[in-house]
């Protein structure tokens, strides 16, 4: 390609191929800068979210379109570039296809964010944001991948030998990350389905319980009740049975006492009753429910009575049966009844 040496009528018909590349950039700004007032003014006043977010998208690769079109035609106005035509045609269209497929990731990607912020019907959001940086990848390795083949094939590179190195590879890559892609897909699952969130005390049938501190992509962080931390793969969790207490609110904090049979039951059971109506408004730990009293059984000269009042989570169970004795065992003191 002959780029020195270029005669008068040659310099002319770069600097106008120059010109020509000048106005597309001006038309590229002029569009912009429409783009840009559409985005602050029309999609704003009229609250469509989903036009602000496909305009925003498309923005940077409409203007470089613009001006990847006037430099194709600048190239075209070029005689000593005829010879090349068939090259620079296929230069020009791979970086078309190339454009547009920046175009098609970010607008996934930007409708990906737009979902995830919409509330769900139950409340919340539709997506947990953990997923969404790997849905995001997975999405740009998607638009690569098919674009990459297509550019390619453009550009007159044959497509097939690598089509079945990919599948070969493909194969072998994925027999050897099997136990790691069997976390991730464990953990974007959990994430999606709510299951279990980060804070949720949960138990797991013939493993470890405690409170959830992290979800990650290959295992999930357990604190037990000594504040270890308890690695679980999420493929293991995801295939285990687990008790989850916090999504039915919490779980009950139950005290278990003893009075003599000869004690005034009555007199006892308004005295816990009212205990324990004075611990449920008085602490954040206790949920907005009536308490139970339940006289369970004679044990030789004594009654077992069974005091039960609902946490607010399943973590504060500790707490607020630390204050329900607290209480319990001051205020029948006061009132002399003894427990046995």
């Amino acid at each position: 390609m002959r780029l020195s040496g270029l005669t008068r009528t040659e310099w002319f018909e770069t600097l106008e191929a120059g010109g020509i590349v000048l106005a597309a950039i001006l038309v590229a700004a002029i569009v912009s800068a429409a783009m840009r007032w559409a985005i602050h003014r029309y999609t704003r006043a009229t609250e469509a979210e989903l036009d602000e977010t496909v305009v925003r998208a498309l923005r940077g690769p409409a203007v470089t379109l613009i001006v990847l079109q006037g430099v194709a035609a600048a190239a075209g106005s070029l005689s000593y570039l005829a010879p090349h035509a068939g090259l620079v045609r296929r230069v020009w269209l791979a970086a078309t296809l190339t454009v547009l497929l920046v175009a098609l990731q970010r607008i996934v990607t930007r409708l990906l964010h737009w979902y995830a912020g919409r509330p769900a019907i139950g409340g919340g959001a539709r997506l947990d944001p953990r997923t969404l940086p790997m849905l995001r990848r997975v999405v740009g390795v998607a638009v690569w991948l098919a674009g990459g083949l297509v550019i390619l094939g453009t550009l007159g590179i044959e497509i097939s030998p690598l089509l079945a190195g990919l599948g070969i590879g493909g194969v072998a890559v994925a027999l050897a990350l099997q136990p790691l892609l069997a976390n991730v897909f464990a953990s974007s699952y959990m994430l999606s389905d709510q299951s279990i969130r980060i804070g949720d005390h949960i138990s797991i049938a013939g493993g470890p319980s405690g409170t959830i501190e992290d979800i990650g992509w290959r295992a999930t962080r357990i604190r037990g009740g000594g504040h270890e931390i308890v690695i679980v793969p999420n493929a293991t969790l995801a295939s285990s049975i687990v008790t989850n207490y916090d999504v039915v609110g919490g779980e009950d904090a139950e005290v278990v006492l003893r009075v003599g049979v000869t004690a005034d039951l009555d007199a006892v059971e308004r005295i816990c009753r009212d205990e324990l109506e004075r611990v449920r408004d008085a602490t954040a730990e206790a949920a907005a429910e009536p308490p139970v009293v339940r006289f369970e059984a004679f044990e030789g000269r004594n009654v077992r009575v069974t005091l039960r009042l609902r946490a607010a989570a399943s973590r504060d169970a500790g707490a607020l049966r630390h204050e329900m004795i607290r209480r319990l065992h001051a205020r029948l003191r006061a009132e002399g009844i003894a427990i046995r």
